[in-house]
């Protein structure tokens, strides 16, 4: 797998808008840097959502995120909206990695990779993914 330029939005097929809240500001006045988890995490729960709904409720089989991983690149402020590409990178027998770049005012102020299990959360066990929904991802792949 190539590296991807997770700055340049035109890598991204997948769009989430947020808003940046007062309350998501820190002490300095910027966005508080457990936030760009929860704009992360916004993009993220919106794209599987789309590939598959109700995939995400906890509600028997569905995702749990394994691993995230946020790259601060500068402060992002209030007020202002936060975009959220999202880009699945890999496919693999019960998870996927999906890598987000984060944009406020037409600059990306983060970046993210999400390791994603397809499980059975009652029982807690990954399962493997069927061939319909490696098809759905395959959609927003890139490698």
């Amino acid at each position: 797998m190539t590296e991807l330029d997770l700055t340049n939005p035109e890598n991204f097929p997948h769009w989430t808008d947020e808003i940046i809240r007062f309350a998501d500001l820190d002490r300095l006045d910027h966005v508080n840097n457990v936030m760009f988890a929860t704009y992360s995490e916004s993009g993220r729960v919106a794209f599987l959502e789309e590939v598959d709904p109700g995939s995400t409720g906890g509600n028997g089989v569905g995702w749990v995120i394994a691993k995230l991983t946020v790259n601060f690149l500068a402060a992002a402020y209030y007020p202002g909206t936060v975009r959220i590409g999202t880009v699945v990178r890999r496919i693999g027998n019960s998870s996927i990695g999906v890598e987000q770049g984060l944009f406020s005012n037409g600059k990306c102020f983060a970046t993210c990779e999400n390791i994603l299990v397809w499980a059975d959360t009652k029982n807690e066990k990954s399962l493997p993914l069927s061939d319909e929904m490696k098809e759905k991802l395959r959609a927003y792949l890139k490698e």
